[in-house]
């Protein structure tokens, strides 16, 4: 079981707000990039801005372009990629969209993590918690 505290942001409309902002390391062919991403249960797909891609050495394969559409009328160009992601001291792999642009925030989407772990959202704990498929065996 892992476990990490909400970040906490002050909106100027909301006051403090808390956010499931945890710490990564996502990892490539050329290397690993530690990161804090949010974690979001709305997310399909996780995404990663361009430079990030680069530096971890993701193939950047146009064929597999795509776009996801967030809240709003934007979308972001991306390419399909695979990497691997070490949450603690669990590494699994996973899809990831890399944005072709910059202006992306890092995002840790369901798609192939909520698969690899259990995420429990305990705001009133202030406390996200991450348990790994295999401590259910």
């Amino acid at each position: 079981m892992i476990e990490f505290q909400f970040e906490k942001i002050h909106s100027k409309r909301l006051g403090q707000v808390l956010k499931p902002i945890i710490p990564v390391t996502i990892i490539g062919a050329k290397r690993g990039v530690n990161a804090f991403m949010l974690l979001d249960s709305g997310a399909d797909l996780s995404l990663i801005p361009y430079s990030v891609g680069d530096a971890i050495g993701l193939d950047l394969d146009i064929e597999n372009r795509s776009e996801v559409q967030g809240i709003g009328e934007g979308s972001v160009p991306y390419i399909l990629s695979q990497a691997r992601i070490r949450i603690g001291d669990i590494e699994t792999a996973m899809r990831i969209g890399w944005a072709l642009i910059e202006e992306v925030p890092l995002i840790l989407g369901r798609l192939d993590v909520f698969q690899a772990f259990s995420v429990e959202f305990r705001e009133f704990e202030n406390k996200i918690v991450l348990k790994h498929q295999n401590e259910f065996v």
